[in-house]
């Protein structure tokens, strides 16, 4: 393994004890979310470090790792994480839209509140746009590029 790597799981601890500090000495409402990201950070960071030393001299990683590069430049594997892909952008455009209808009906059978429900909505259809835009203008990058 790289020396990067170990320097970004120091990192990760670095800031996940950060966050932990933050959350011990500053009384906040964020209490529980420092807390969160303290876990979310240092574990991680934990296994990145303990992956330097254990796996980074051995010739088996490296065995590993050389799959690994092979598996990542295989064209059938390629098109089926870039079909993929494509699945999943659709189907969190659907999901976006019928939680939209959703939480409409909702707001109108008064089981949500009214405000809140046109809040789901609008924040669902920004992200709509946004995802459909971010799509829009990668394929463009892309097609570009290539």
């Amino acid at each position: 393994m790289k020396k990067s790597d170990l320097w970004a799981g120091i990192g990760m601890i670095g800031l996940g004890l950060c966050c932990l500090l933050a959350a011990l000495l500053l009384d906040t409402p964020l209490d529980s979310v420092l807390c969160g990201l303290f876990g979310a950070l240092t574990a991680p960071g934990i296994v990145q470090i303990y992956k330097y030393f254990m796996w980074g001299r051995s010739p088996e990683y490296r065995a590993k790792l050389e799959e690994e590069q092979i598996d990542l430049r295989d064209e059938r594997k390629e098109m089926l994480r870039n079909k993929s892909g494509r699945i999943a952008y659709v189907i969190g455009l659907l999901a976006a839209a019928v939680s939209m209808t959703a939480f409409s009906v909702l707001g109108t059978l008064g089981i949500v509140s009214e405000a809140a429900s046109r809040l789901m909505i609008l924040f669902l259809a920004g992200y709509m746009l946004f995802q459909f835009a971010a799509g829009r203008i990668v394929y463009r990058l892309l097609a570009r590029k290539y």
